[in-house]
């Protein structure tokens, strides 16, 4: 068996399932044929975090916990993911994913929506395969909301007006939707019952605008700590999204000043950028955008007493601790 590359969170006591997870997207590659296994593999194959499937498994642990039952789900949980990223990238004209240059890069644009489309509805084939009808309908629930984010991002791109209440409005359903995800289908193939299903969806909602806030954080972090995490700095805001720090950032009249007319140019210098970028660190925008982060992981942390399962507890902490352990970094 080919050995593979194989560089997730740092969750131990996972280290194993996903490591079969692995396994299993590279067999799935191998099944496919021309520039759908060429693209596929370069995408699905190229370890990211894997937190969502890492979710699933930690909310899925029971006395019958069973990897291999478990995996179609995982696996389908990561592609939605992936396939998700492909659409971004297209969206953002961004040439490099992880490292690597992007589908529609590499190809065009067309190429790119067929894969992305491709992988998207083969999740639902996977988790047909449980054939439990409520996974498909929460599935389904997960890709609206998916779908509805990445819509209100596009128009919200390079407002400078919208709210606090809109930005959280909008990670709820472009990131949280799958982290909720990741945590329900896991309840709901352990067997949990109703009660704790909808606490592991509260945490899901919770972990996943938090993650959003802490990626908010690295990508205007002057210290360079995005670059250790694979993305350039400032990126987002180079693409015309407004988060949490620019919206904070925005209450101070000498940085709303600085940041109009950059706003209205097609392209700036990177010098231009670190201005800016020093500029907002000048605020009180950081240190608010750290305190919601930190709001939003606490109401997290509060949830899991409320989860049945000493394992699943332990687990999730983990799941808080890792992302604690990331913002601490900047």
């Amino acid at each position: 068996m080919r050995e593979l590359k194989y560089n997730p969170t740092s969750f131990d006591f996972l280290k194993n399932d996903l490591k079969k997870l692995e396994y299993f997207f590279y067999d799935y590659t191998e099944s496919l044929e021309g520039i759908l296994r060429e693209t596929v593999k370069n995408t699905l194959t190229i370890s990211g975090k894997r937190i969502r499937p890492s979710l699933f498994l930690i909310c899925a642990r029971n006395e019958n916990y069973n990897i291999d039952y478990l995996l179609p789900a995982a696996a389908a949980i990561e592609i939605i993911h992936t396939a998700s990223l492909i659409h971004d990238d297209i969206i953002d004209k961004s040439i490099l994913r992880r490292g690597k240059r992007t589908i529609h890069y590499t190809y065009d644009n067309d190429t790119a929506k067929f894969v992305g489309d491709y992988l998207f509805t083969h999740t639902f084939s996977l988790l047909n395969s449980y054939k439990i009808p409520r996974i498909l309908e929460e599935m389904s629930y997960a890709a609206q909301f998916l779908v509805i984010g990445e819509f209100n991002q596009l128009k919200t791109k390079r407002n400078l007006k919208q709210s606090e209440e809109v930005y959280l409005e909008k990670i709820n359903e472009k990131t949280s939707s799958l982290f909720r995800l990741s945590c329900v289908l896991g309840g709901i193939l352990s067997g949990s019952d109703e009660k704790n299903i909808e606490n592991m969806k509260k945490f899901g909602e919770y972990i996943g605008i938090s993650f959003q806030i802490n990626d908010d954080l690295i990508d205007v972090d002057i210290n360079g700590s995005s670059i250790n995490v694979g993305k350039p700095i400032g990126n987002d805001f180079k693409q015309g999204d407004i988060t949490l720090p620019f919206i904070y950032g925005l209450r101070d009249p000498v940085f709303k000043k600085a940041l109009k007319p950059l706003l209205n140019k097609s392209s700036f210098s990177q010098e231009e950028l670190k201005k800016m970028l020093n500029l907002l660190s000048n605020t009180d925008a950081i240190k608010t955008t750290r305190d919601k982060f930190n709001f939003y992981l606490l109401k997290a942390r509060e949830i899991i007493s409320l989860i049945d399962g000493e394992e699943r507890k332990k687990g999730l902490e983990k799941v808080c601790d890792y992302i604690m352990q990331a913002t601490n970094l900047l």
